[in-house]
């Protein structure tokens, strides 16, 4: 360590300031004295040396104990929830309508193949209003509306559902842009706000929005921290770990201020169930506000027809097979 030969050198110069550069005439009147003289001035500097020597090492200890305090108080900070959804939502864009065109591979063991490919339409009009329409085969088209606090679920020609499933859930980060709307959103899917962590997800750092990282088997939102883009819904959990949860991939910039995944993982218990592939979209395109009415749609199909006898062969028959396929894929 170079400061310690430094202060050794000032203490040699301010020995010689206070002794002086010995001369015949200081020796010989050291020499009457005993060297006494000497001594004292000397024994002086080395007390005066030594005191400054503490001073700078106590000095150089509080300044390292305020830096790692400082270092420790940077990385504890994390923002609070309500501004990483703000910026989020910016990060989303601006768009008053949006509508995706898009792939759907579903992934069960009952299927042909173990896999099949749909072509499925998203609409968003936001901040608030979501509609998905899929066709499986001339009897099984389904159709799903949001409307605030209003769903409908139709399989066929039937209301299967009035209320969503946790997997429906995966529109909510990229629906609700209005911040007040996303929080209450989040907690309705149990996510604690008031909790935010820092954690690491695929090779990327992230807030963890509802959990203290690497704790995963709470419902918890994640969004990296340097792009402020949703990566990964854990939707619910065990002692052991997530039992379902959805992953935002390869978000692409529709154009200059929108920004949409293009790739949306379902995964249950580990186990991919579904995926969406973005194929093409539509940005600020005329989407009718009937798209969206809850009630007439619920007026213009019939409840789902499990209490009617069962008519083999018939297209009553057609249609709960439909139903009970759409439940074990989707529910």
């Amino acid at each position: 360590m170079p400061i310690l030969p430094d202060l050794l050198c000032w203490w040699a110069l301010e020995v010689q300031q206070y002794v002086g550069t010995p001369t015949a005439s200081h020796l010989k009147a050291n020499s009457a004295t005993g060297g006494s003289g000497v001594c004292r001035n000397v024994e002086k500097v080395t007390v005066l040396c030594y005191r400054n020597i503490m001073r700078y090492w106590t000095l150089r200890l509080i300044f390292l104990v305020l830096l790692v305090c400082a270092g420790s108080s940077a990385r504890a900070y994390v923002l609070p929830a309500s501004q990483i959804l703000k910026r989020m939502a910016k990060q989303l864009g601006p768009a008053r309508t949006l509508t995706v065109f898009q792939k759907t591979v579903l992934y069960d063991p009952g299927l042909d193949e173990g896999m099949q490919e749909l072509e499925e339409t998203l609409y968003y009009q936001y901040p608030g209003r979501f509609r998905s329409e899929m066709n499986r085969s001339q009897l099984s088209r389904v159709l799903q509306v949001v409307n605030m606090d209003e769903s409908v679920t139709v399989v066929g020609d039937r209301v299967v559902r009035e209320r969503q499933v946790p997997f429906d859930h995966f529109k909510d980060v990229l629906l609700y842009k209005d911040v007040d709307l996303l929080m209450d959103g989040l907690y309705r899917l149990g996510i604690d706000l008031e909790t935010v962590s820092l954690g690491r997800f695929k090779q990327r750092i992230a807030y963890v929005i509802g959990a203290r990282y690497p704790d995963d088997s709470r419902p918890q939102l994640w969004v990296d921290k340097e792009r402020f883009i949703p990566i990964r819904l854990v939707l619910d959990g065990n002692g052991q770990g997530t039992t379902r949860e959805i992953e935002y991939e390869g978000f692409a910039g529709l154009d200059d201020k929108n920004r949409y995944p293009s790739r949306i993982l379902f995964l249950d218990h580990g186990r991919l169930v579904r995926m969406c592939v973005l194929e093409a979209f539509e940005i600020n395109s005329f989407v009718s506000d009937a798209l969206f009415d809850v009630a007439t749609i619920k007026m213009r199909y019939e409840p789902e027809p499990s209490a009617l006898p069962r008519e083999k062969g018939s297209e009553l028959d057609e249609v709960k097979k439909s139903i009970r396929d759409f439940r074990r894929i989707f529910e």
